[in-house]
């Protein structure tokens, strides 16, 4: 089997931290949280990034499956002499990895973490209680138990007969605390845990709203986009990888493990849309934590997982890269940005989620966020901003930043009469007039017949698929019939995947965004065109990977995923889609 091969990678998840695994090996595994430093981190670096794998000695297949709706996987390996079955989880409420087998066949297990993304080697030592691994310059370190009969080969690698038992590894920021200690005690038995964990997963989706065409798809990225919440503080990072390749051998190379309020307002407007209100309430919660009431409402376009500022973008020159695809970034300088377009991606959400849950308590306690983002989104509308896209230094009035501040004011406007406030309604009312008029006017080509990516541009750009879907209008409009063509014309690189503009300030555009089919399907749904609709989301689904990962970018020609994996924004589209196509009341406006 290729290792390079990513269709088989599978996500991990507990709600503080992630870990993705490929055949058996987990190449990535931040410690303690999401946005930590990874001990596992071979998926940036097969030599020196550090993993922990389990498999048959010689040639195997392998087969693997999610256990229902958990975040928890099943492995079977087969080989000429005979099976082994093993259940891969991240327990709740701890930073570990637990992998339970049952084996006809002897197998090797592995376990080589390397601190700080491979940068520092551990000390080891043994005991009668297992292995210890030592970051020599902190007090943190990853100890493994093993249950079986087994026998050591060397550091970090085990030989394992025939039969049951377990592997625990629990990562501790501080070993005076940590499994082999005299606290030891209070960490989860792994069998008890294995039960309580699926259990909890399958309670997650309980009050999901039911489809019942792709009825698994819909479930399995619910499921991923649970996985991409912070539990703690109620956070939705945009993807759980850092630096892997847009494209291979090349430097689009992101680190994306920090909360988007773009990307997390619409998983709140999604959550709310599919009645998982409380999880919809908890998201936004968040990003109200994080609004600063006396100037821009969000100061910045992401946050750490916890609400404060993440770390400075930096290289990590010792690692090769994914497929040698340096730089390897951690941080994210796009944190510095003035993004516009985000306080009405959040008013979105928020109005969404008052609509249906009818919390008119929750409007009501924060109002006072409302007013700041329209007080902010009237002063600050004129001005010029970064793209959604985050094209760097590139500031411009963009068409689709310009709706959404539109949405801003259009949301806070219909909050207000819900909860009956009039103080300032009517002038922010005006003020939306006001820059819906000037986009028909100077976001709109004549020439092409279409919207424009910005002011005074010949380009179109994919974000503006959106128009319609924030009811800036009418999908059916002539005006955006034309920029539909025009999109579909020039941005389409296959039916239903587009790019999400030909070019940028790195260069040529060369793979689709898999967020833009779910935006494309749900306009032909209200068009009225179902079969349309599902034909894109059956197109999207079939470059999923094999456990229904959909990574930020595709590339066509290997059908490989591409950019960072699982991507917050794609499955939040994908379930936005297909419960939009499950949906008569909407099929039937058209």
């Amino acid at each position: 089997m290729a290792e390079s091969d990513e269709r088989r990678r599978a996500f991990l998840s507990n709600g503080m931290t992630s870990a993705l695994e490929l055949d058996g090996s987990i190449d990535w595994f931040p410690c303690p949280r999401f946005d930590s430093p990874s001990i596992f981190s071979a998926i940036l670096d097969k030599a020196k990034g550090g993993y922990f794998s389990m498999r048959p000695e010689g040639d195997f297949r392998l087969s693997s499956q999610y256990l229902g709706n958990s975040m928890m996987l099943r492995n079977l390996f087969e080989t000429d002499k005979g099976r082994m079955e093993v259940v891969d989880f991240l327990p709740l409420g701890v930073c570990a990895v637990i992998r339970t087998f049952k084996s006809e066949i002897p197998f090797i297990v592995e376990i080589k973490p390397v601190f700080q993304y491979g940068m520092t080697n551990p000390g080891i030592e043994t005991s009668d209680k297992g292995v210890t691994f030592k970051n020599g310059s902190s007090r943190e370190g990853l100890e493994v138990s093993i249950k079986g009969d087994y026998s050591t080969i060397d550091d970090g690698v085990f030989r394992v007969n025939p039969g049951e038992g377990y592997v625990f590894a629990l990562y501790s920021k501080d070993l005076k605390y940590g499994l082999f200690s005299r606290a030891g005690a209070v960490y989860p038995d792994p069998y008890e845990t294995l039960e309580a964990t699926q259990k909890y997963w399958d309670e997650q989706l309980a009050s999901a709203r039911q489809v019942e065409k792709f009825r698994d798809a819909y479930y399995r990225s619910l499921a991923i986009v649970l996985g991409l919440m912070y539990i703690p503080s109620g956070s939705m990072i945009a993807a759980a990888s850092a630096s892997l390749p847009e494209i291979v051998g090349k430097n689009r190379n992101w680190d994306y493990r920090y909360v988007w309020v773009r990307d997390a307002a619409y998983a709140a407007e999604m959550l709310a849309n599919v009645m998982m209100l409380s999880k919809s309430r908890r998201v936004l919660n968040f990003l109200v934590s994080v609004i600063d009431p006396s100037l821009k409402s969000f100061d910045h376009p992401f946050y750490s997982i916890d609400g404060t500022s993440p770390q400075p973008e930096e290289v990590l020159h010792w690692l090769k890269g994914h497929q040698n695809s340096r730089p390897v970034r951690i941080g994210n300088e796009a944190f510095t940005h003035m993004q516009n377009d985000v306080e009405g991606a959040f008013m979105s959400g928020l109005y969404a989620y008052i609509e249906k849950s009818g919390d008119i308590q929750y409007a009501k306690e924060n109002w006072w966020a409302v007013e700041a983002i329209a007080r902010w989104t009237k002063e600050s509308w004129k001005m010029k901003s970064i793209s959604l896209w985050e094209e760097r230094e590139v500031t411009q009035h963009y068409v689709h930043t310009k709706v959404m501040e539109w949405v801003a004011l259009d949301r806070a406007v219909k909050i207000g009469r819900k909860i009956g406030e009039s103080k300032n309604l009517e002038d922010w009312a005006s003020t939306a007039v006001e820059i819906r008029a000037e986009v028909m006017k100077e976001g709109f080509s004549q020439k092409l017949n279409s919207f424009t990516k910005f002011y005074g541009s010949e380009d179109v750009d994919s974000s503006l698929l959106t128009l319609p879907l924030y009811g800036f209008i009418d999908v059916k409009d002539p005006m955006f019939a034309g920029t539909l063509q025009m999109i579909e014309k020039t941005l389409a690189v296959d039916d239903g995947l587009l790019i999400r503009y030909g070019s940028d300030f790195m260069g040529k555009v060369e793979h689709p965004f898999t967020l833009l089919s779910a935006w494309l399907a749900r306009n032909y749904i209200r068009l009225g065109d179902a079969k349309k609709a599902e034909a894109i989301i059956g197109k999207l689904l079939s470059y999923a990977n094999d456990n229904g990962l959909i990574a930020e970018h595709i590339d066509m020609k290997s059908r490989q995923p591409r950019g960072n994996i699982p991507q917050l924004f794609a499955h939040v589209g994908l379930v936005e889609a297909i419960n939009e196509l499950n949906d008569p009341t909407l099929l039937l406006q058209q």
